[in-house]
């Protein structure tokens, strides 16, 4: 977790902040100026700006005339992409979340500081006063997993009992979880429930919560759904039966829900609460 608290500076030596200086910034991250920067490698630098980011990338010889547009790959597999670049400003892009990033311009420096968790992206950075830049330091820490989401439901309609999956990426090769995708979570608004090629219903999610409701046909009615949220491979790696498909009736590993309701509109859903 990256230790990301308000804007903190460890000053050093000769290094003095000054809050006297006003800079108009289109970043979104909090900055701090330090009228005298103590230049050193993309680790000290790091170190000197404060927090705990883990990672550090620094993009030196700054091309006063032309800037530095381009993607820097690093040594733990991050790829730092700079864009709309010239001598005093640029935009930046980043596979692995960023805590800070140290802009070194004349004698001084201006330290973006990003919400807890990093920014992937930032754009308008300058350096000190507005000076030509000398470098630009990165400071990074370890991606974040994408988290995905897979529903599985029994219901009952006119032929009895059968089961929907949830639609979108397939993950196994065969069983039932052959039907069975998933989708990323939370950004995932909505995908469909499958029977397997027939549409039954939908699931929507509005703020982590998980809403499954059989909206096409009034006749068929839930009786227990089951929710996974994880990774994609603690999905099809842990908890894993002889056949190959998950064991979604492990509480421990996937939500269950035994209790439908009727909307207005008379359909059965079922709302998991994250």
């Amino acid at each position: 977790m990256l230790m990301l608290a308000t804007v903190v500076m460890v000053a050093t030596g000769c290094q003095k902040i000054d809050d006297s200086i006003d800079v108009s910034l289109k970043s979104s991250g909090a900055q701090s100026v330090v009228t005298n920067w103590k230049s050193g490698n993309a680790a000290a630098e790091c170190e000197a700006a404060g927090g705990d980011c883990g990672y550090s990338y620094k993009i030196d010889e700054w091309d006063e005339a032309f800037g530095m547009d381009g993607a820097f790959e690093t040594l733990e597999g991050n790829t730092i992409t700079i864009l709309n670049s010239d001598g005093k400003t640029f935009d930046w892009i980043s596979e692995y979340p960023v805590c800070k990033v140290i802009v070194k311009a004349g004698r001084g420096a201006i330290i973006y500081t990003y919400p807890e968790g990093g920014a992937y992206e930032g754009s308008g950075l300058v350096g000190y006063q507005g000076k030509g830049l000398s470098h630009v330091t990165f400071c990074y820490g370890e991606p974040t997993e994408e988290l995905i989401i897979a529903v599985k439901s029994y219901y009952l309609g006119p032929n009895g009992n059968n089961y929907v999956v949830s639609a979108g990426t397939i993950a196994f090769g065969s069983g039932w979880c052959g039907w069975l995708g998933y989708n990323p979570y939370p950004q995932t608004a909505s995908f469909n429930m499958m029977s397997p090629y027939v549409k039954l219903g939908t699931v929507e999610v509005t703020n982590g919560d998980v809403k499954v409701i059989l909206d096409i046909d009034k006749n068929y009615v839930l009786v227990t759904t089951w929710v996974f949220i994880g990774t994609l491979e603690e999905l099809t790696t842990t908890n894993l039966l002889e056949d190959g498909c998950p064991w979604f009736r492990n509480n421990e590993v996937w939500f269950q829900n035994d209790s439908p309701l009727t909307d207005e509109d008379g359909f059965s859903y079922m709302v998991f609460d994250f």
